[in-house]
């Protein structure tokens, strides 16, 4: 099953972005981050507390732009794989999610049943 998220033209290079995706039942909250061409996607959930990571809408990276950050406790994680490098859940990762861009430019997400 795929689902919705938005127009890849609405995404700015090197930044991040919170959506809730409606699945029925419930809703996910997921982050989307776009470097040039790429676009990867993970959980908006700490591994740590399982709390979300941004601070105000849309806000997962640290000041530098190097790292997304939990506003929380201040975990880093790489911006390739979601993998923590710093915090108290150093050694963990965000839960990376499968996406896939049609030829019209729109971004899903890919769910399995």
């Amino acid at each position: 099953m795929k689902k919705f998220v938005c127009h890849t033209n609405t995404l700015q290079d090197h930044q991040t972005y919170g959506f809730q995706i409606d699945l029925g039942n419930e809703e996910l909250d997921i982050i989307v981050l776009r470097q040039g061409k790429e676009i990867r996607a993970w959980l908006n959930h700490c591994p740590h507390l399982g709390i979300p990571l941004n601070w105000q809408p849309d806000k997962f990276l640290s000041l530098e732009g190097t790292h997304i950050q939990c506003s929380t406790h201040g975990a880093l994680f790489t911006l390739e794989e979601g993998y923590c490098i710093a915090g108290p859940c150093r050694g963990q990762s965000l839960i990376a999610l499968q996406t896939e861009v049609d030829s019209d430019g729109n971004l899903y997400l890919l769910l399995q049943q």
